[in-house]
C-alpha cells in the first residue's frame, strides 16, 4: 500500500496513540501490525474480481503522536485529515485508541451528515477518569459535532452512558443480539456523507482477542463485513477508521483479519464510488 501520494485516492494513516486507555494498553502497536500483515495478503479480491492494490493506496507511517498529550495528538490528527481531504483523498486511519476518531471528525465535520460506529461499547461517558476526551467519551464528543449517529454491535453499557444517550434523540443503537433484525436502520444514511468508525472490539473475542477492551458475545467477521459493505453502498463515506487493535505477542491471525477488513472496506468504497482503477483482471 505504497502508491505515490499524488496518484492515490486512499491514504492509510497510522496513529499509534493509546495514552487514555483504561484496561489494557498496547493499541499503539496496532497500526504497524495491521500494515505489516497487509504485506502478506493476496491483493486480489475474489468478491470484487479486482486487485485492491490497483485502486491507488498510499500509506503514511506513524504520525508523531506517541507519548503526546491529548491536545497535541488532536492537533496532529486534525491537521493531517484536513490536509488529506483538501487534496481530495479518503483518509483511512489505523489506531491506536478510539479517541483518534474525534479530531478526525473535527477536521471534516462540515462535510459529514452522519456517523456510523461499530463498537462493543457506546463510548458515551461525558467524562471518564477525569478526562473529557478519552476512548470512553469519544462518541459523546463526536455527537456534539454531528448529531446523527448509529452505534452498531453494542453489548456493554454503563448506567451513566445510558442516561447520556437518553438525552440525545438522534442516536440509534443496534445491539449485538438484535443486529440482523435492526439493520434496516441503516437506510437512514442513504445518500448522506458519512464518517465510518470501526472499533475492532465489536468482533467476538475468539476472532480478535487482542483489543483494548474485549467483550464477549460479539459479531462475526462476516457480519462486520456485511455492515461495512452496506454502509459504503448506501452512503458517501468520506473517512474511515479502524481502532483499538492491540496485538498480542506471537499472535498473527487477528492482525491479518483486521488488515483484511481494511482491504475489503477500501475495495467496497472504490466499487460503489465508481473508482476507475477498479478493473477485472481475472483472465489477464
Amino acid at each position: 500500500m505504497r502508491d505515490p501520494y499524488e496518484e492515490s485516492k486512499y491514504v492509510v494513516v497510522a496513529v499509534p496513540y493509546d495514552s487514555t486507555e483504561s484496561w489494557a494498553r498496547g493499541t499503539r502497536f496496532g497500526p504497524m501490525a495491521i500494515i505489516e500483515a497487509s504485506r502478506y495478503m493476496d491483493p486480489y479480491d475474489i468478491e470484487l474480481r479486482a486487485f485492491v492494490n490497483d485502486m491507488g493506496i498510499h500509506t503514511i507511517f506513524e504520525l508523531p503522536v506517541l507519548g503526546k498529550s491529548v491536545s497535541s495528538m488532536m492537533d496532529i490528527v486534525e491537521t493531517t485529515v484536513r490536509r488529506l481531504r483538501g487534496d481530495g483523498k479518503i483518509p483511512i486511519l489505523l489506531g491506536g485508541e478510539h479517541t483518534i476518531s474525534f479530531p478526525a471528525l473535527r477536521a471534516l465535520n462540515h462535510e459529514i451528515d452522519a456517523i456510523v460506529v461499530l463498537d462493543a461499547h457506546p463510548d458515551f461517558y461525558d467524562e471518564y477518569e477525569g478526562n473529557k476526551i478519552s476512548h470512553a467519551t469519544v462518541c459523546k464528543r463526536m455527537s456534539e459535532l454531528v448529531g446523527d449517529i448509529i452505534l452498531i454491535g453494542v453489548r456493554a453499557m454503563d448506567f451513566d452512558e445510558g442516561k447520556n444517550l437518553d438525552k440525545i434523540g438522534s442516536v440509534n443503537i443496534i445491539f449485538s443480539e438484535r443486529m440482523e433484525e435492526n439493520l434496516e436502520i441503516l437506510n437512514g444514511i442513504r445518500g448522506k456523507r458519512v464518517y465510518l468508525s470501526v472499533d475492532v472490539d465489536v468482533l467476538d473475542p475468539p476472532q480478535v482477542p487482542c483489543v483494548g477492551n474485549p467483550e464477549p458475545g460479539g459479531l462475526s467477521y462476516g457480519q462486520v463485513l456485511k455492515i461495512i459493505k452496506k454502509v459504503v453502498e448506501l452512503s458517501d463515506v468520506r473517512c474511515m477508521d479502524f481502532v483499538e487493535f492491540a496485538p498480542c505477542p506471537g499472535v498473527r491471525s487477528d492482525a491479518f483479519l483486521v488488515a483484511r477488513l481494511v482491504q475489503k472496506a477500501i475495495g467496497y468504497h472504490a466499487f460503489y464510488s465508481g473508482n476507475d482503477k477498479l478493473r477485472d483482471r481475472s483472465y489477464e
